[in-house]
């Protein structure tokens, strides 16, 4: 007591003092955000737009590259006139603003097959304002040549206002700085005058900080020495599902899906190393779903030193992972219809490069059938000329069904009857099933209503549903032998009580594990040995079925088969 009344007759000694440290410390931090700004954020911020911005020109002048080296000079000018337009009109995410306002061509007609000067376009402002000038070399996609160089003009009002608007987070986090020192010293002169009644006030401030944590959008978890939760901010526990009470005395681990964190041998690590750095974690909710959270934690010493608890956080980047995996698959299907469309114009020119001989040898097979009619001959040459018009017609039949796959796609929905898309999808796999021994079985109701939908994209998820089936089911004939008879089973029907379309893909193949379920849909994620899968095949179909506001449900059992099962609403209810 003797002790606190001594601290009371000095404290308006220290007040005074108090007030000079907090004026000094405010006055230094002012002075840390300005020096900092002017002497390595902003030169970073232009280092930066710079790059970002001489990487997305250099990108974009792929394209136009791709463009020029276009054989069909009318269709040339007309893709290079719509690239150029899209670059244009590419604009800054919150700004609004055009990234690039004006493009224009200097072409070596040395190289490019055109008249010179044909194609030296010019697309945007004539004399834009306030830009950064770049010339980007275009090289031939085939024969790396330099085909002739692309003038950008990016605008630098983008990275001005981008500068803008981190000035001003800065200014206000200053300003916040400033208002925090001034409630800090607020706080401490309240408790210098009042130093009599002091355990009070400490209580009114611990409750103040916890309220304040407590307000904050991150998890705040305490944990004892051993690991278990000793309190928990409702935003831990809304996050997760629970009362705050059902997550009191109950071990960490039994919420993640990394289970054995603060556990045995990563405890004792973790004492050794006193904090956990930024670790991305799965939590498990009270439904079963997961959290994906960025994960921190540090060791918590008592007035002595010794080990006395673990607080935690964590932050909700759920979100976040989910956006960027599609960013991702998004920018997986543009390389795989890049890849697609080359292969479909290869398809369509070996299609009508084998049309012409397939002609000539119907016409001779159908002389020859003439020839045996007229003469009443029973040879087996007769017989064989009709197994030669036969498999003629087969040929035919698929050499069509390809270049109806190698059309180029529209991307535009429209009503069809998705069993046609279907059979055309069919018809690539029906020989190969048959000459694997693989039983394809087909339940195809032929009068179902219509629905909206991209004829091309739905082929391409049947083939993508087919082809995994096969693999499926040949790994397991590999597995089992003898005695296996691998089956796929197509699907298509309406059900009875919502009237939605069902499309389904079953076999008895292999089947997944419950990790390579959740995971299957992932791009690049494969359970295919190296060099048998890239992993997008799944994925690719499942952001076609999005696109077509379609619904893909997966259901399987590890070693006895998967059932893929599509939802479809006709036109009428859509």
């Amino acid at each position: 007591m003797n002790s606190l009344r001594s601290l009371c007759d000095r404290s308006n000694s220290y007040h005074g003092r108090i007030t000079l440290v907090f004026i000094l410390l405010a006055a230094i931090l002012e002075g840390i955000l300005v020096t900092y700004w002017l002497f390595a954020l902003e030169p970073k911020l232009r280092a930066e737009a710079s790059a970002y911005s001489q990487a997305l020109s250099t990108a974009q002048a792929q394209l136009l590259a791709f463009e020029i080296a276009e054989r069909d000079g009318r269709l040339r000018q007309e893709k290079l006139h719509l690239a150029m337009d899209k670059i244009l009109l590419f604009r800054v995410p919150q700004s609004e603003k055009p990234f690039t306002k004006k493009i224009s061509l200097e072409l070596d007609y040395d190289v490019v097959t055109a008249t010179a000067g044909s194609l030296d376009f010019s697309r945007g402002d004539k004399k834009p304002s306030n830009c950064d000038t770049l010339a980007i070399p275009l090289f031939s996609p085939t024969s790396r040549e330099l085909l002739g160089i692309a003038h950008f003009s990016n605008n630098l009002a983008v990275i001005g206002n981008l500068e803008s608007e981190i000035r001003t987070k800065l200014t206000l986090a200053s300003v916040l700085i400033i208002l925090l020192l001034i409630i800090v010293w607020l706080t401490i002169s309240s408790l210098n005058t009042r130093l009599s009644n002091y355990a009070g006030d400490l209580a009114r401030a611990r409750e103040l900080a916890d309220k304040t944590i407590a307000a904050l959008q991150d998890s705040r978890i305490m944990l004892s020495p051993t690991g278990h939760i000793t309190e928990a901010n409702p935003y831990a526990a809304n996050l997760l599902g629970y009362q705050q009470t059902e997550l009191i005395g109950r071990h960490l681990s039994t919420f993640l899906k990394e289970s054995n964190l603060f556990k045995g041998r990563h405890l004792e690590n973790f004492i050794l190393e006193k904090t956990l750095g930024n670790t991305e974690l799965h939590f498990i909710k009270k439904n079963g779903t997961l959290v994906e959270m960025m994960f921190s934690a540090a060791m918590v010493l008592d007035p002595e030193g010794n080990f006395n608890g673990i607080i935690c956080f964590g932050k909700d980047i759920t979100s976040l992972n989910q956006a960027k995996r599609a960013v991702e698959e998004k920018q997986t299907q543009m390389i795989h219809a890049g890849r697609l469309s080359a292969l479909g114009e290869m398809a369509t020119g070996i299609a009508h490069e084998l049309s012409q001989p397939l002609y000539i040898i119907r016409l001779a097979a159908d002389a020859l059938r003439d020839y045996f009619g007229r003469n009443a001959t029973e040879a087996i040459e007769a017989t064989d000329t009709d197994k030669i018009i036969g498999q003629v017609e087969r040929a035919t039949t698929i050499l069509n069904n390809m270049r109806s796959f190698g059309r180029a796609e529209t991307g535009e929905m429209e009503l069809l009857n998705i069993s046609r898309p279907l059979h055309l999808a069919l018809s690539f796999f029906r020989e190969q099933f048959r000459k694997n021994n693989l039983l394809l079985q087909e339940e195809i109701d032929m009068h179902l209503p219509q629905v909206k939908a991209n004829a091309q994209k739905f082929e391409q998820i049947v083939i993508n549903l087919l082809s995994n089936g096969r693999y499926a089911v040949l790994a397991c004939q590999k597995r089992q032998g003898e005695g296996y008879t691998p089956t796929v089973i197509i699907r298509l029907y309406q059900d009875e009580q919502d009237g939605r379309l069902v499309f389904e893909v079953e076999d008895n193949g292999i089947g997944m594990s419950p990790q390579e379920l959740d995971r299957c849909l992932e791009p690049f994620f494969t359970s295919k040995e190296v060099g048998q899968g890239t992993g997008l095949g799944l994925s690719i179909a499942h952001g076609l079925i999005k696109e077509m506001a379609m619904e893909l449900v997966v259901g399987t059992t590890q070693g006895k088969g998967s059932l893929f099962r599509l939802f479809m609403m006709p036109a009428s209810t859509s």
